[in-house]
């Protein structure tokens, strides 16, 4: 089976066409099996990362490069939808050139 999606889920909320990069927002809520993909690819760089297969309160910041072919992951971030601790950033992970 090949994959036909040529760009992440959610909303594309930057784009700069000159260096070709793309970031896009999506809702762990929305797109779940997509944002527990992404924790479980974290976790085989991140030795303490921790696994967490409840990604609703989590809204998920992927960096894409594209090209003709679709979108490649570059990295994430993530930050939870409602912080009690007020923290920006839950996770955050760039994938090696």
């Amino acid at each position: 089976l090949k994959c036909k999606e040529r760009h992440p889920p959610g909303d594309e909320i930057y784009r700069d066409t000159e260096k070709r990069i793309s970031v896009f927002e999506v809702d762990g809520k929305k797109q779940r099996s997509f944002c527990q993909n992404v924790c479980l690819l974290s976790k085989l760089f991140l030795e303490h990362k921790f696994l967490k297969y409840d990604v609703e309160p989590f809204m998920f910041y992927v960096m894409t490069e594209w090209d003709s072919s679709g979108h490649h992951f570059l990295g994430y971030f993530s930050k939870e939808k409602e912080s009690p601790d007020q923290y920006n950033v839950a996770c955050i992970l760039t994938l090696p050139p």
